[in-house]
């Protein structure tokens, strides 16, 4: 399965799903079945809840600290930052958990790398924002540890890996305008989702 997103995009990472082989937290060839290299915590679902928590609490914090950067889009975010994104991964509030689970794991994948390419962009553009950098870096660290909690869930429930080409937001051949605008239609999209997933995990 292929996730195809339009736009400017890099492919990121290769991850694999398949009901009956290995997750990247497996240590099983490609024909035997999911087995973790050690057990998922008994509260696991409880944790994603808690980071979906976290990463809900600071959203719009980091969205206000990115629209510090001044004009043009402080007075106008909806024109400027709102119609971009537009294969963005889909979420299904109403599928069942395994699906939601696989549809979130894509979606923290792609703002895991698109901010990491934000983050590096911004050290750049403006090297003495550290409110900025520290909201985005507190932002990225929650990420690992809920990917890795979706994926032991699904391994551990479903017996399932991932076998998806994810792609992210590749900023690196912009001008600086363009730079800015796609890390404001970035941080909005993620601002506006996260309460969303946030709720319905």
């Amino acid at each position: 399965i292929k996730i195809e997103l339009l736009g400017i995009l890099s492919p990121l990472l290769i991850l694999h799903w398949e009901h009956g082989t290995g997750s990247p937290l497996c240590n099983t060839p490609d024909n035997a079945p999911c087995v973790l290299d050690h057990p998922c915590d008994s509260n696991i679902m409880t944790q994603i809840r808690s980071q979906m928590g976290q990463l809900n609490s600071s959203a719009n914090d980091v969205f206000i600290a990115y629209m510090g950067q001044g004009q043009p889009f402080s007075s106008d975010v909806d024109h400027m930052c709102g119609h971009g994104l537009m294969s963005f991964p889909p979420f299904h509030a109403n599928g069942i958990e395994r699906e939601k689970l696989v549809e979130l794991y894509r979606i923290m994948v792609y703002f895991d790398f698109s901010l990491d390419d934000t983050l590096k962009f911004q050290k750049t553009l403006y090297p003495n924002d550290q409110n900025l950098h520290s909201k985005l870096k507190s932002t990225m660290d929650i990420l690992p540890g809920l990917l890795s909690n979706v994926l032991c869930r699904l391994c551990s429930k479903n017996n399932m890996r991932l076998t998806d080409t994810i792609y992210g937001l590749n900023i690196s051949q912009e001008n600086v305008f363009h730079k800015k605008k796609l890390g404001c239609e970035l941080l909005l999209k993620y601002t506006q989702l996260i309460p969303y997933l946030a709720w319905d995990f």
